[in-house]
């Protein structure tokens, strides 16, 4: 309302009352309230390796709906939270949004989760690329002697079996049409001593593990030291490692001869050799990238014995560019690859633990967020792992759980969260990691896995045909 006089001006405001705001201003003022309280919370967990400018971020196409207020700050935070969530539903991710703004006395978005969907589709990728990239760093720090220890190895994962994942990813060989789930390759990189996931790579479930590698090269950083299986022990990755300034420890590739006869001896289960370019060139690479690579390689050969029971394999032809005994001696060497299979490890907290082994979402680009996510709630979690063994100064390093650490960062949380000062929250922090640090796994001397199932499942015959093709007549057979 404007003043039609021109007296008091000066009670303008409280005679005609304060200017309507409009609805945009209004749903933008609960945005960044909302905001506000997600970064809060994230800064009171994880704020050690959280990047700087994740806290002044702000979206220049604001919220993702006029009705909503999934802004990409709420909706990064959403989609974490469902991610570390054991239930890891759409329906618990918007009851936990609604907790939100109930704290804040904003209106409660709608039980349905297609707006948060929507707003999740909408997740900007280079954000979660740009988070990702920002906690790698922080988390990788370069160990005192200037090498660090990473690892690599190949697994799958399944997709929920729609058109568009199966046209992107493709089924197993041999799986019959309707019966089966859309399979995705990821060829991962780790670092050894911290446990972190550098990066990764998918591809459709026929892609080698060979192939994908060359795609992680750009990850890899001068004086690095790489431990592989035999998958990847070809010339031209060595060759091309060892240009890049990066040595390489892998196992001899089951179809190239030792020739241990031609090379010379440094000492009873240690040899040199000279590896010559091949003439052929690999499938996937160019003749001129071929013809570029060095035209010999200087290798070293390490035959050692594996005493540790459970491990299938008990002799191993080890391969690497660590040409020095004086350096680096091959028990050193024969130690870095049997620690290759912590990977393994790592790859069961990440599918077992976080639940990546089968993936929910129904359209590749949506797999691609959620690939992205799995890979910061994963860092996250380790990034707690870490602080608990520095600040309580653990004397055996890399002994704790991370199912544990999981487990109690869905409690606490929420006690976290609901602390009445920011003292107090870093108090229960302190305490959390306290619970953290006093649950390490015990070392377990002879221990063996079998591949085995105790548990009995149902007797239920497997899907041979679509399942439309069912019919009534069917399920009283099988009933029969």
């Amino acid at each position: 309302m404007d003043n039609k006089t021109c007296f008091f001006r000066a009670f303008h405001r409280q005679l005609f009352g304060s200017k309507p705001v409009s609805s945009r201003e209004r749903l933008a003022r609960q945005a960044r309230a909302a905001d506000s309280l997600c970064l809060s919370q994230l800064e009171v967990l994880f704020g050690e390796v959280l990047p700087l400018w994740l806290r002044s971020y702000k979206s220049a196409e604001g919220p993702n709906s006029r009705r909503c207020i999934y802004t990409v700050l709420i909706t990064f935070w959403g989609f974490l939270s469902q991610v570390l969530d054991p239930d890891g539903s759409c329906r618990r991710a918007v009851t936990r949004l609604q907790t939100l703004c109930s704290a804040l006395r904003l209106p409660l978005p709608k039980d349905d989760t297609a707006a948060y969907c929507i707003a999740r589709a909408r997740l900007p990728i280079r954000v979660l690329l740009r988070v990702s990239r920002g906690i790698i760093k922080r988390l990788t720090s370069r160990p005192l002697e200037g090498r660090r220890l990473v690892v690599m190895d190949g697994t799958s994962l399944t997709l929920p079996d729609s058109a568009k994942n199966a046209a992107a990813y493709g089924y197993a060989p041999g799986q019959k049409p309707g019966c089966g789930f859309p399979l995705m390759s990821l060829l991962g990189l780790f670092d050894l001593a911290t446990g972190t996931w550098l990066a990764v790579t998918k591809s459709k479930s026929k892609a080698h593990d060979a192939r994908l590698a060359w795609r992680l090269l750009k990850h890899l950083q001068a004086g690095d030291i790489l431990l592989a299986d035999r998958a990847f022990c070809s010339y031209a990755f060595i060759a091309t490692c060892q240009a890049k300034g990066v040595d390489v420890v892998m196992r001899l590739h089951q179809r190239r001869d030792p020739q241990l006869n031609k090379g010379q001896r440094l000492s009873a289960q240690d040899w040199r050799v000279t590896w010559t370019r091949p003439m052929q060139c690999p499938k996937g690479r160019s003749q001129q990238a071929h013809a570029a690579l060095a035209g010999t390689l200087e290798m070293r050969l390490i035959h050692v014995q594996s005493q540790n029971p459970g491990y299938r394999t008990h002799e191993l032809h080890i391969v690497t560019t660590l040409l020095l005994p004086s350096a680096h001696s091959a028990e050193q060497i024969a130690a870095w690859y049997l620690r290759r299979w912590q990977i393994e490890l790592f790859f069961d907290d990440l599918k077992t633990s976080l639940g990546m082994e089968t993936l929910r979402c129904k359209s590749p680009h949506l797999v691609a967020r959620e690939l992205l996510m799995h890979l910061i709630a994963y860092n996250l979690v380790r990034s707690l792992m870490g602080c608990a063994e520095s600040r309580r100064h653990l004397e055996a390093k890399h002994t704790l759980s991370f199912k544990g650490t999981l487990d109690r960062l869905d409690q606490w949380q929420w006690a976290i969260w609901a602390a009445p000062s920011a003292r107090q929250a870093r108090v229960r922090w302190e305490d959390m990691l306290q619970c953290i640090a006093n649950d390490p796994v015990p070392h377990r001397s002879g221990r063996k896995q079998p591949r085995v199932i105790k548990r009995r499942v149902k007797s239920y015959t497997l899907m041979c045909k679509p399942r439309c093709l069912y019919t009534a007549a069917d399920d009283l057979a099988h009933a029969a």
